[in-house]
C-alpha cells in the first residue's frame, strides 16, 4: 500500500503546474499577484479551485489532489496560494543543505502586508476564479480559515461559481466589535493589536506565535523537504540519533504534536515515550520521545489515517510547499470583523447545493457545526463528519474518503 502510494505520488507530481495569477493592485506589481498548483485536465468538466487554511500552502492539497486526479481525469485541480507566498525565498531548497540555509533566513520586507487585508484577498481570489473560469465552470473548496474567506467569497460573487465546499472550516458567527478591530484586544494568552498598531507599523503584520514562527515554518518544510529524499538518514536528536523523517515526523503527528490543528495520524516513534510537560499545561496527553530501544529513533506506519512517507512527499516542490510562512495578521483580522469591513457581505441563497466535511477530531466535529442554515438560507447542503480524522488528515488521508465525497458531490451538481 506505501508503495503504491508513493508510486501516485511521483507519477502526478510529473503532471503539476506551478502558475503566477494577476492579483489585486496595490501598487506593487511584483507582489500583485497570486498562485496555483495546478493538477491539468485535458478536457475538463470542472476546475476545484482549493483555498488553504492559515499557514497553509498549495500542498496542503496535493495527496487530496492525486486522489481526485486518479479517480476523476475529466477533474482539474487547482490549490490556490495567497500572495504571501511571493516574500517567501524558497532557493534553499535548490541548495546542497537546505536546512542550514534556512538557519540563516533574514526576514524580507514585511510592510507589504501591512496593505494586505480581506479586500486585497478577494479580489485576489476573484481573480483566480475568473482564470479557472475560461478553462471550466469552478467549484471553490476551502479549508479551515480558507472555509471563511470561501463563504464571504460566495457572499460576494456565489453566482460566479458552480458549487461551494468547506473543509472542516466555516464562517465564526461571532465577529470582532469595531473597537476591537481597530484598536486590539486581550485575551489569555495575550494581547492581539488591531488594524491601527498594524498600519502605523507599531506592530508585526506577520501572524506568528512560539514555535510557529516564519523561520520555524521554512525549517520545518526544510526538514520534511530533505527526509522525503532520505527517509533513513540517521540525524541527531537531542542526545540520540533519529531518522530524519522519524525527526520530521515527530513535529507533526498527532500522538507527539504542540498543535492539533496542523498535525496528522501518521504512527508512532519506535523509541521509548515519556509525557510532555507543554502538552499537560495544555490539558492534552501529549508524548515526547525519550530515547531510543535501540541506536537510532526510526518511525513505524502503524496504519494510521495518513501514509507518513506520502505525506512527506507533499514537501517535494522547490517552488511551494505546505505552509505559508508570512501570514498577513490583517487578514486574520478582517475576516473576524468581516461586518466593519465590508457591510455588503451577508448571508444569501445560492443557486446550487453546498457540501461540508469535518474532521471527527478536528474543527467541526457535529454538523450542525457547520450552520448551513443560517450562513446560506434556503440552499440546499449537505454536512458530514468523517470519523477518525485529524484537521489536516481529512486532506491527506490514505484511503480517499475526502476525494471520493468530493467527486460523489461534483457529479450532482449541473456541470457540463
Amino acid at each position: 500500500m506505501r508503495a503504491l502510494a508513493l508510486a501516485l505520488c511521483l507519477g502526478f507530481a510529473l503532471a503539476q503546474e506551478y502558475r503566477s495569477l494577476p492579483g489585486a493592485p496595490t501598487g506593487q506589481p511584483e507582489l500583485d499577484r497570486s498562485y496555483a498548483l495546478v493538477y491539468p485536465a485535458e478536457h475538463p468538466r470542472a476546475i476545484l479551485l482549493l483555498v488553504p487554511g492559515l499557514l497553509g500552502g498549495s500542498t496542503n492539497f496535493a495527496l487530496l489532489a492525486e486522489h481526485l486526479r486518479q479517480q476523476a481525469p475529466w477533474l482539474e485541480v487547482w490549490a490556490w496560494e495567497r500572495r504571501a507566498n511571493g516574500l517567501e525565498d524558497r532557493r534553499g531548497f535548490l541548495a546542497e543543505d537546505p536546512l542550514a540555509y534556512y538557519q540563516r533566513l533574514e526576514p524580507p520586507d514585511l510592510s507589504p502586508l501591512r496593505n494586505w487585508g480581506l479586500e486585497v484577498h478577494l479580489e485576489d481570489l476573484d481573480r483566480a476564479v475568473g482564470a479557472a473560469r475560461a478553462r471550466a465552470p469552478v467549484v471553490l473548496a476551502g479549508h479551515s480559515l480558507g472555509a471563511s474567506l470561501a463563504t464571504l467569497y460566495a457572499y460576494a460573487h456565489g453566482e460566479k461559481l458552480a458549487g461551494l465546499v468547506l473543509l472542516d472550516g466555516a464562517l465564526n458567527p461571532v465577529s470582532l466589535s469595531r473597537e476591537a478591530l481597530e484598536e486590539g484586544y486581550s485575551t489569555p494568552l495575550g494581547r492581539i493589536p488591531g488594524l491601527r498598531e498594524i498600519r502605523s507599523g507599531s506592530a508585526s503584520p506577520v501572524f506568528a506565535t512560539p514555535f510557529l514562527s516564519p523561520k520555524d515554518l521554512a525549517l520545518a518544510e526544510a526538514e520534511a523537504f530533505v527526509a522525503a529524499r532520505r527517509p533513513l538518514e540517521a540525524v541527531p536528536l537531542g542526545p540520540h540519533l533519529a531518522t530524519r523523517e522519524a525527526r520530521a515526523l515527530l513535529r507533526v503527528d498527532d500522538h507527539y504534536s504542540l498543535f492539533p490543528i496542523f498535525s496528522v495520524s501518521a504512527g508512532r516513534a519506535w523509541a521509548r515515550e515519556g509525557f510532555s510537560l507543554l502538552g499537560l499545561l495544555q490539558g492534552r496527553l501529549v508524548h515526547t520521545v525519550r530515547g531510543p530501544r535501540g541506536k537510532v529513533v526510526a518511525w513505524q506506519d502503524t496504519g494510521e489515517a495518513t501514509d507518513p512517507r506520502a505525506f512527506l512527499q507533499a514537501f517535494a516542490r522547490p517552488e511551494t510547499g505546505f505552509s505559508e510562512w508570512y501570514f498577513p495578521y490583517r487578514l486574520l483580522l478582517e475576516i473576524a470583523g468581516y461586518p466593519h469591513v465590508r457591510p455588503t457581505l451577508k448571508p444569501r441563497t445560492l443557486p446550487y447545493p453546498i457540501l461540508a466535511l469535518g474532521a471527527g477530531r478536528g474543527l467541526i466535529t457535529t454538523r450542525e457545526g457547520f450552520r448551513l442554515e443560517e450562513t446560506f438560507p434556503k440552499t440546499p447542503g449537505q454536512a458530514l463528519i468523517l470519523p477518525g480524522l485529524t484537521h489536516l488528515d481529512l486532506l491527506t488521508e490514505r484511503e480517499g474518503r475526502t476525494a471520493r465525497l468530493l467527486l460523489d458531490y461534483l457529479r450532482g451538481l449541473s456541470l457540463p
